[in-house]
């Protein structure tokens, strides 16, 4: 949904190929990342820091509700740590555990986590990801679950924004719509991207604007 994917949504970590990666939870040793998605059905942002590569710690907070439900709030410490990474030619691709703990408030109050593991492989041209995420709480399953697919429209220099098409599709339990389809479009730069787009915008009620963001520094 932040010195640097989400890649493909650290620089130091992912610098090797496209000026920015919006895929990649963390930035480069010893930088920090802001993330942040703003929509309808959620809201959330992740500030970490990174001591060492391939690992960094932060706080996180997201906002969700279910259906007909009040909002639930959880506010929590998280990690995130580089499983595996293959540099393989004109590609990366990683595997990531991402997670926090922490308290809910709102519909549902009390110890939460949510775990999670997301794999991602990008090109200067192509972008793909996948991730399962447990969001749980006292009598609270918002388990979600989504893949990303995109493309870059051409390709750019290190220090240019690169424009990139990008579609996912995601589930939550217990959530009205249970699935989500949002196209977008990303601009992507060295230590930073944005990404706007439009969830279900085929439905009236459904119809949605989304916004996230990644910067590093």
């Amino acid at each position: 949904m932040f010195k640097q994917h989400h890649v493909a949504l650290g620089v130091v970590l992912l610098s090797q190929l496209t000026p920015a990666h919006a895929a990649a939870l963390m930035g480069f040793e010893d930088s920090a990342m802001l993330m942040t998605e703003i929509g309808r059905y959620n809201q959330e942002w992740m500030l970490n820091y990174s001591p060492a590569f391939g690992h960094a710690i932060g706080v996180e907070q997201m906002r969700m509700s279910g259906k007909g439900e009040q909002a639930t709030t959880i506010s929590g410490i998280n990690y995130t740590g580089l499983i595996k990474r293959w540099n393989l030619p004109s590609t990366q691709a990683n595997v990531w555990f991402n997670g926090s703990v922490g308290e809910a408030r709102g519909q549902y109050d009390g110890f939460a986590y949510t775990p999670s593991l997301q794999f991602d492989m990008e090109s200067t041209r192509l972008y793909f990801l996948a991730k399962a995420r447990m969001i749980r709480a006292p009598n609270m399953n918002y388990d979600t679950a989504a893949v990303q697919a995109g493309f870059s429209f051409y390709e750019t220099g290190f220090n240019q924004t690169q424009p990139w098409f990008v579609i996912e599709a995601k589930t939550m339990r217990n959530n009205d719509p249970g699935l989500q389809i949002t196209p977008a479009l990303r601009l992507i730069n060295k230590n930073y991207f944005l990404e706007f787009g439009v969830t279900n915008p085929w439905q009236g009620e459904g119809f949605a604007p989304r916004l996230n963001a990644m910067f590093v520094f």
